[in-house]
């Protein structure tokens, strides 16, 4: 698609928290090896167009029929010299609306607000 003027309007990716949680990382990284002198500029990288993205989106409450889109991308910036079809590899590009997808958003939730608590062995729930 392009604009009137010609401009190419691409698609947006879904925006979740999951590439800030990535991102921010090495941005804690980076500013503690420069408060301790290991380093004078940042040294680690976090890039969109090498990281993917996962969002999932309720869509009704109910345990036993509730549903869900869950959305995957990669990578999140379109990259048309890798895959010049699309700009992103589909095996890792998906969407499916379900109640699975409920389950895991109501997972994620809990997992989410467990690690939040900092509670025992939160550091290994994922980001």
């Amino acid at each position: 698609m392009t604009s009137p003027k010609g401009t190419p309007i691409f698609p947006a990716p879904p925006r979740t928290g999951m590439p800030s949680g990535v991102m921010a990382r090495p941005v804690a990284f980076n500013i503690t090896d420069m408060m301790q002198g290991r380093a004078e500029t940042p040294t680690r990288r976090a890039s969109l167009a090498k990281m993917g993205a996962a969002c999932i989106a309720s869509a009704g409450s109910n345990l036993l029929n509730g549903t869900a889109v869950a959305m995957t991308l990669y990578p999140i910036i379109p990259d048309f010299q890798t895959y010049p079809e699309t700009g992103r590899m589909l095996r890792y590009t998906t969407a499916e609306i379900g109640l699975a997808g409920h389950w895991i958003k109501r997972l994620l939730h809990y997992g989410f607000i467990y690690k939040a608590k900092a509670n025992p062995f939160w550091r290994v729930v994922p980001e």
